[in-house]
């Protein structure tokens, strides 16, 4: 019992803020960009995220928070990558995310988050060729460019030693 504690207590706290920070961070600006996205499309503001979903006031789209952790997971592989290889592998990366999550939310919580049912190439409704061509973009921009500015500015935010 006792040893469960020790290796309890070993956990590193900074580590769990740091993930926390960012599954927060990007479901944010994944939610500022779905929304965006959705007004866009249909011409009027129509929120994103869990507001359009669940009918929740709250300001986050998770899919984008737990697909930007997996393409953290995966950063130093993805970096070394040249920009055809990033390109395709993020977008798989971030396909994969999004059929996973989507079977989740129909299976889990018993709702349907988002549906490409109608769009051409789709699989089950929860993804389809359209919208990884655009993961591919996301991910490429994610990996090259946002993360690493975003990864800066938390570590002077969380205080982490380098």
């Amino acid at each position: 019992m006792f040893k469960l504690i020790e290796k309890t207590k070993a956990v590193d706290l900074k580590i769990v803020e740091t993930i926390l920070f960012y599954f927060i961070l990007y479901s944010f600006l994944g939610w500022i960009l779905d929304t965006w996205y959705s007004s866009f499309i249909d011409g009027r503001l129509e929120f994103g995220g869990m507001f359009k979903s669940f009918l929740l006031p709250i300001p986050l789209a998770p899919i984008y928070g737990f697909g930007a952790l997996v393409l953290i997971g995966f950063k130093k592989f993805l970096e070394s990558r040249g920009h055809a290889s990033l390109l395709f592998l993020s977008g798989l990366i971030l396909s994969i995310v999004e059929y996973v999550g989507g079977i989740f939310t129909v299976s889990v919580l018993q709702h349907r988050a988002w549906d490409y049912s109608d769009n051409f190439a789709n699989l089950g409704g929860h993804i389809d060729l359209w919208h990884g061509f655009l993961w591919m973009m996301l991910g490429w921009f994610f990996v090259r460019y946002l993360h690493p500015v975003n990864k800066n500015f938390s570590e002077k935010i969380l205080k982490i030693k380098k």
